[in-house]
């Protein structure tokens, strides 16, 4: 199966991040760890633009939020810096308990991305330790691959 690289008109939101000189490892581009690391970051971006305020009750006592389940990524081009990056964020599926969020790491002004990656959430309550059903929020702004 082919994967279908998502390019920067299929996404509705953007964030945005720098390189840091420390992110350059010793083959002279951003390490691959660091695109992880900047997603990790902005992720919380994209989760108070769909909740539509500043989401600050995550954690280990948090009765419902987003838990990493699994990450499929793709590394397209190399990214060299210093360089801004414009992340797209799309929530792509949502089944009963989980959901799909496509994420590109774009260079500023390109249209192709560099990274790409698909994170699957699990809709998790930490206190009770179990899976809960996907918020209808999260339904809302699900935009499905064509």
């Amino acid at each position: 199966m082919t994967k279908k690289i998502l390019q920067k008109k299929d996404f509705d939101f953007f964030t945005s991040a720098k390189t840091r000189w420390r992110d350059v490892d010793t083959l002279g581009h951003i390490n691959h760890t660091v695109y992880l690391s900047i997603l990790e970051t902005k992720h919380k971006d994209f989760i108070d633009h769909i909740y539509g305020q500043t989401t600050s009750d995550f954690g280990l006592k948090s009765t419902s939020a987003g838990l990493l389940a699994s990450m499929d990524v793709t590394y397209i081009k190399q990214v060299h810096h210093p360089a801004k990056l414009e992340i797209g964020c799309r929530i792509t599926r949502v089944g009963s308990k989980s959901y799909d969020v496509h994420q590109c790491i774009f260079i500023e002004g390109e249209d192709d991305p560099s990274f790409q990656t698909i994170h699957t959430f699990v809709m998790f309550n930490f206190v009770e330790q179990k899976s809960i059903p996907v918020h209808q929020i999260i339904i809302n702004n699900l935009r499905e691959l064509e």
